[in-house]
């Protein structure tokens, strides 16, 4: 059994356990603020992408910090109206027609299903039973709610990514400053590391993006099904949240070809598969390699975790948090506690 304190250690018993009671207030704080942490790691993002297309607007026009910050920023805002003036109308004529034709699709993929002894084991299974009408579906998702706060955040997401990106600097030294004075110079080239990781993983995602989006948008075209501009893009976006993000954005194109006939929704499956395959084992594992090696089940599983713990924006923002965790954890841990321990002999 634990001996009781002596006298002349009560006065550090207290201390001691008034340290751990601030540590467990301020762990609970932390967890009622979960929200804003994650919406203030997105800004970071944002921030990194700003400063990162920001670097070579500086050097070629021998700008200052500020000027090739607002010029970057402005940029991007003009490249984002000219693509919405030029591709808007089209994208959003397609995403209504996407929303529209999934009930219809449903139905057939439904009707499809039940013309196989499998199929109609698999309805059963999910008991789909009845037919889904589109009054339905848009009720059981709160669209408008979703939508206009989802808007928000992103917004306050963006918001914050320049007041960041701005005056970086400031925001380091404040953290830094948290620490105490001989570890701060430590702390200062953690945060540079974190900072390098996320610039060089945006990076190699913005490809990745990029070359899914393209690769499926185009192959969906040539095969013939409807809106695939629409889900070009869906895919490409989707593959910011690894693995997950690109399964759920092929069911809309799959139903969509099923609607039109179950050959061309053959036809979409293989698109969708050579695009993903090339992705997930060709371009993913070579920019991952040159920017930071992630495990997929540890991506995998931070994406679960992230996702109950700060929800949808949880999810969307795991795998760079797990890059900036991934960094933290080997300068920090690894190398400045188990690494220096091993030397000292203790």
């Amino acid at each position: 059994m634990p001996q009781p304190p002596a006298s002349g250690t009560i006065g550090d018993f207290a201390r001691r356990v008034l340290a751990g009671a601030i540590i467990i207030a301020v762990l609970l704080a932390i967890w009622e603020i979960n929200q804003v942490l994650v919406l203030g790691f997105g800004g970071v993002v944002v921030a990194v992408i700003l400063r990162t297309i920001a670097a070579p607007v500086q050097h070629y026009l021998r700008a200052s910090d500020h000027v090739a910050l607002l010029i970057t920023t402005i940029g991007l805002l003009a490249i984002s109206i000219a693509f919405f003036a030029i591709f808007g109308a089209m994208a959003v004529d397609q995403f209504s027609a996407l929303l529209n034709e999934i009930p219809g699709a449903v139905a057939a993929g439904r009707k499809w299903l039940q013309s196989y002894t499998e199929g109609r084991w698999f309805l059963a299974l999910l008991g789909h039973t009845g037919a889904p009408s589109g009054e339905t579906l848009l009720q059981a998702i709160p669209l408008a709610g979703g939508v206009l706060g989802g808007m928000g955040e992103a917004l306050l997401v963006v918001l914050i990514g320049i007041y960041l990106a701005a005056d970086p600097t400031a925001y380091m030294r404040g953290i830094v400053r948290l620490f105490p004075p001989h570890r701060r110079v430590r702390i200062s080239h953690i945060l540079n590391a974190m900072a390098a990781a996320l610039q060089k993983w945006l990076t190699g995602m913005a490809l990745d993006m990029l070359f899914v989006g393209v690769v499926t948008g185009l192959g969906l075209w040539i095969v013939g099904v409807p809106l695939s501009f629409a889900l070009g893009v869906l895919v490409g976006l989707s593959v910011f949240v690894p693995y997950i993000g690109p399964a759920i954005a092929t069911v809309p194109g799959l139903l969509l070809a099923l609607s039109v006939s179950p050959t061309l929704a053959l036809y979409a499956a293989i698109v969708y598969a050579v695009a993903l395959t090339i992705e997930g084992n060709v371009t993913q594992p070579l920019l991952q390699r040159w920017a930071v090696s992630l495990s997929p089940v540890v991506n995998l599983l931070a994406i679960v975790a992230f996702g109950i713990i700060f929800g949808v924006w949880g999810a969307v923002l795991a795998t760079p948090m797990t890059v900036a965790l991934s960094v933290l954890v080997r300068m920090a841990y690894i190398e400045d506690v188990l690494e220096a321990r091993s030397h000292t002999g203790g």
